[in-house]
Parts: C-alpha cells; structure tokens; sequence
C-alpha cells in the first residue's frame, strides 16, 4: 500500500473507532484498521518476522539462499498476487482503469529489457532496489496514515512532524550504509562520508523536536494515538538494526516481509468486504469472490500465483539478462499500481471497503 490514505473531509469527522460520532477525545486513542488481533499481529507483530529473519541470519547463520526462497515465493510473490487480486484480476477494476493497468503493465515489462540492452543492468537493479525500499516506507507512511484518521490525530503540524520523522528515520539507515560506509555493497564507486556529520545531527534534531512536541501534547492533555506509536515503535527500531547488521541481499527480505504482511491484512480485509458479497462474482470476477470469501482460498491461489513466476523468472534470470530484465516488470508494475490504487480520497468503493466511513 505505497501512497495510502491522507485525511480528507468527511474523515476528519470521525471519532477514534473510526466511525461518525460526536467528536469525544480520550485519553487514549485505539481506533484500529482491521481490528485489534489482526493489527497488533500482522499490522504492527509483523516486525517480529522482521526480528526472527535478523536473528536467523546473524546469530545462526541460516543460509541468505533458504532464507530468500522462503520470502520470495511464501510472502513476496504472494502479495503481488494481492495487487492483481484487485485490479487485473477484478473486472470491474479493468473496466474501469483500462490504461491505467496495461498501460503500465506493457511499459514496466519492456522497460527491464530495454535497460538490458542499453547496456544499463546495474542502473536497473538500483532502480528496483530503491524504488522497493521507498515502496516499502510509502506503505509504513498509509498505515501511519490511516491510524490518524481513524484517531482523529489529523493536525497539520502533527501530520507534516509524523511525516518527517518516519521518513528521516527510514532513510537515514540505508543512506548511512550504503552512501557513506560501503557504497561497495551495492557496486556504487562513490559516497558521501562529508555528509555523516550533518546526517546524525537531521536525525537527532528531528528526534529531539518530535518528542518535544509529544511531551507538549501529553502535558495539553491531547489523546495518545496509541496505534500509530505503536507502529513507529515496532518499523524503526526494525530498520535501524537491519542496516547496522545486514547488506542488502539479507537486508531486502528482512525488511519487506513485515511489509508483505501488512500488505496482505489489508488487501484480505479489503477484499472480504469488496468481493465477498452474492454479487461478487458477477460483479468482479470469480476470482476476486473466491479468495474474498476464503482465506484458504485467497492463500493458495497466492503461493500458486507466486510459483509460477518467481520460480521460474529466477531460473531463467540466472542465464538471460534479458529474461531478468523483463521479470523485474513483476516488481516495477506493482510499486507503480500500488501507488495509484489506495487512494482513498478519489475512490469511494475503497474508502467503504477499507469502513473508513463518511
């Protein structure tokens, strides 16, 4: 969920279930997004598959090959499969944005072999790589997002300090590692060391005004938006430890299966209550109605959808350069649908599939 919900009106109205009410404030806000197990488990838990991966690799050297695989087809590739649930495989979805899916579809697929050919293989694998994390961050910054709105913590300098602070904190690790102390990693021939100095003190300044300005909201009497610290509590703290520790070939799934996680909550909550219905079928396709009525059903068409690509896009990627570059359109088309399908304002069937409520 790349560029998620930002408040609009109606939502601004809400009272901290995240449903119309009167507007009361509480000491404590704890309006969740699916609801309280599935968030703290698989919105928010989900950092401790992030934990157990770091683990795995730097205290028990599990082999990065198993641990990849089991990213790669079991949550990665799966939740691709959540993207098309809703947009290739839904006939409403093609009906409706028709440029929009296999525009992007026929230019994302050409444009690896393209770069292959134009001799720019390394500059594709940067493009992927960066365009993965920033992915990555944009679905932490919609469920920061959507916790605001569901807890009425929408002020604008709360909104733009959220906003600051999770991206500073997301960025500065990789940054640090990679354009500063081993740009090798990543077959980069230059870095920034100048710029470690003036990175810590960003870092530390927008940490010392972001809790200065919670300790005023406590000391006001403001509602704790209990969730949304909950979430900048487990991701940071997650991200920091992965780039002091991993290079990025154990950093890309230790980050991005917490990602896949929350990616898959909330595209089975939002396909259960879209797909689910008698008219689903009809409506959107049968696909779409059969892994929005069953979890089984929506988590073995998934790992289906999943084997049938990655096993053999990595296979061939191993021998053809060219193979590679047109498999990473897998990747590239879904940063860029993802990025265009949650909009929650422009869209009123997603903000009542996601019960955002008006």
């Amino acid at each position: 969920m790349a560029a998620a919900a930002r408040p609009f009106g109606p939502i601004a109205a809400m009272n901290n279930t995240g449903r119309p009410g009167d507007g009361s404030r509480n000491a404590c806000a704890t309006g969740w997004i699916v609801g309280r197990g599935v968030d703290l488990t698989l919105v928010i838990g989900s950092v401790f598959a992030g934990w157990a991966y770091l683990l795995l690799y730097t205290a028990f050297h599990v082999p990065i090959s198993l641990l990849w695989w089991f990213w790669s087809v079991g949550f990665d590739g799966t939740h691709i499969f959540g993207t098309a649930s809703r947009t290739f495989f839904d006939n409403e979805a093609r009906a409706r944005h028709p440029r929009l899916l296999f525009g992007s579809l026929l230019f994302f697929f050409a444009l690896g072999p393209a770069m292959v050919l134009a001799g720019l293989k390394g500059w594709l694998y940067l493009l992927v790589g960066v365009w993965a994390y920033y992915h990555v961050i944009r679905q932490h910054y919609g469920f920061m997002v959507l916790y605001k709105v569901k807890n009425r913590d929408l002020g604008r300098l709360d909104n733009a300090l959220d906003r600051v602070f999770l991206g500073v904190m997301l960025v500065f690790p990789p940054f640090h590692r990679f354009f500063i102390h081993h740009p090798e990693e990543l077959g980069i021939p230059f870095s920034f060391p100048r710029l470690e100095t003036p990175g810590w003190v960003l870092v530390a300044a927008v940490a010392g005004v972001y809790l200065a300005r919670q300790w005023v909201r406590l000391r006001a009497g403001e509602p704790a938006d209990v969730p949304k610290y909950l979430l900048l509590g487990a991701v940071i703290p997650l991200h920091w430890a992965t780039f002091a520790y991993m290079s990025w070939q154990a950093a890309v799934p230790t980050v991005t299966i917490v990602h896949n996680l929350q990616y898959h909550a909330i595209v089975w909550f939002h396909n259960r209550n879209r797909y689910a219905g008698p008219e689903g079928a009809a409506k959107h396709g049968r696909i779409p109605a059969a892994v929005g009525r069953s979890l089984l059903a929506y988590v073995a068409v998934g790992l289906l959808f999943s084997a049938i690509y990655r096993v053999p896009g990595f296979a061939l990627g191993q021998v053809s350069d060219l193979a590679f570059g047109f498999f990473c359109g897998f990747g590239l088309t879904h940063y860029y649908l993802d990025s265009r399908i949650w909009r929650v304002r422009h869209d009123p069937g997603l903000r009542e599939a996601l019960q955002l409520g008006l």
